[in-house]
């Protein structure tokens, strides 16, 4: 199965989604849930469109594919609030709890490393929730 890159911004009114190797398929929404869903439909939308014109379709889309989402990490932040806390991401990275706040209002923008370091620990405790049974 191929996974396909889903790029998810925010701007001062909503947020939006584009494949950076499906030039033109884009989608917008009010949360990033709703952008979610339609960049999805943008994708079925635009291969309809390019097999009734008789167009080649990306090869990544022949067969089955998942979607990867890439977003920053005040985006992060805001769609997972309640949820993934400051202190929280401070208990699991190791880093500053003012940092992390930094990061999550957009104050600072983390670096590379930091973003990894971020990325780590909540996959880490991802795969550790999925270890769990009840």
């Amino acid at each position: 199965m191929k996974t396909i890159l889903v790029v998810l911004e925010k701007s001062d009114e909503n947020y939006s989604a584009y494949i950076p190797e499906f030039e033109g398929c884009i989608a917008t929404g009010e949360s990033l849930d709703q952008v979610k869903q339609r960049i999805e439909e943008a994708v079925e939308f635009h291969i309809a469109g390019m097999k009734e014109e008789g167009l080649d379709i990306p090869d990544v889309f022949q067969n089955e594919y998942k979607f990867s989402y890439k977003i920053d990490i005040e985006s992060l932040f805001h769609w997972f609030s309640g949820v993934l806390t400051k202190s929280g991401i401070s208990k699991l990275t190791g880093m500053n709890q003012s940092l992390v706040s930094q990061y999550a209002n957009g104050i600072k923008k983390p670096s590379p490393k930091q973003v990894k370091k971020i990325e780590k620990a909540i996959h880490n405790f991802g795969e550790e929730l999925l270890s769990i049974q009840f």
